[in-house]
């Protein structure tokens, strides 16, 4: 029997709240209501402060469903702790003592794996010609997208799902646009409380989430740069392990 897939749809209508906003190639019906702000509880995550970055905001802030249990919230805020403080080692290293010329870590795995839709839907500045280049300018724009979302221009939504039959654990809609962009994400809430899922790969799919609002494009395969680079956060930036297929990674991608 085929497998509605409507109320995903639905869900993923919720969250676009900007102007020309891409929905991975979907053309989604406006039938989704936004429920109102008493289903939600805010969540704040503390937001580090990497050497080089001025106007940070002291938190970001989310409104989290409130179908999500205290220990499913646990794990997405865990999940964005981990983003933030991947977005802080990059910067941190590339910030080289004031030169701001460092090879980070993350960077370095990108530029080895990352050789496709190498940048953002709204870049229009000097081609972006390998990973690590790729990766400086997605981690400049999750600095953006923190200050705007921690400032208080808009509240960001966590909403809910529980599909069992579902692989990705982190979903939202890529962003075409550089600024006014909300976090708004939607969380498969089955996935986390399975045992065989641990915080790394919730983290990684948070990640690639985060790398679809700063406007990168799938699809999610080897070579991309929204897949590797995401990867590479799932491995600690750790090489690749022969006989390992990528699939086992990015099932968990939206």
């Amino acid at each position: 029997m085929p497998i509605n897939i409507q109320p995903i749809l639905d869900l993923m209508q919720s969250i676009l709240q900007g102007v020309g906003q891409i929905v991975n190639s979907l053309l989604l019906p406006p039938s989704f209501i936004a429920p109102p702000l008493s289903f939600y509880r805010e969540i704040k995550i503390p937001v580090p402060q990497p050497p080089g970055v001025t106007g940070l905001p002291t938190f970001i802030t989310f409104d989290l469903s409130n179908q999500f249990t205290a220990d499913q919230e646990q794990e997405i805020r865990d999940a964005i702790a981990l983003v933030l403080f991947n977005w802080f080692h990059h910067l941190s290293q590339k910030w080289n003592g004031g030169l701001n010329n460092g090879l980070s870590d993350l960077a370095a795995c990108a530029l080895t794996y990352s050789t496709k839709n190498l940048k953002p839907v709204w870049y229009q500045g000097v081609a972006i010609t390998n990973g690590r280049k790729a990766l400086e300018v997605a981690m400049d724009q999750f600095t953006n997208i923190i200050k705007e979302n921690g400032i208080g221009l808009f509240k960001a939504r966590i909403d809910y799902i529980n599909f069992s039959f579902l692989d990705p654990i982190v979903l939202t809609v890529t962003s075409a646009t550089q600024h006014f962009v909300p976090l708004n994400l939607v969380v498969n809430a089955t996935k986390l409380d399975d045992p065989d899922i641990g915080i790394g790969l919730i983290t990684g799919s948070m990640f690639h989430a985060w790398l679809h609002r700063a406007g990168f494009l799938d699809p999610n395969a080897t070579s991309y740069f929204i897949t590797e680079a995401s990867m590479c956060v799932m491995r600690g930036y750790q090489p690749k392990a022969p006989g390992i297929p990528d699939s086992l990674y990015y099932r968990y991608f939206f």
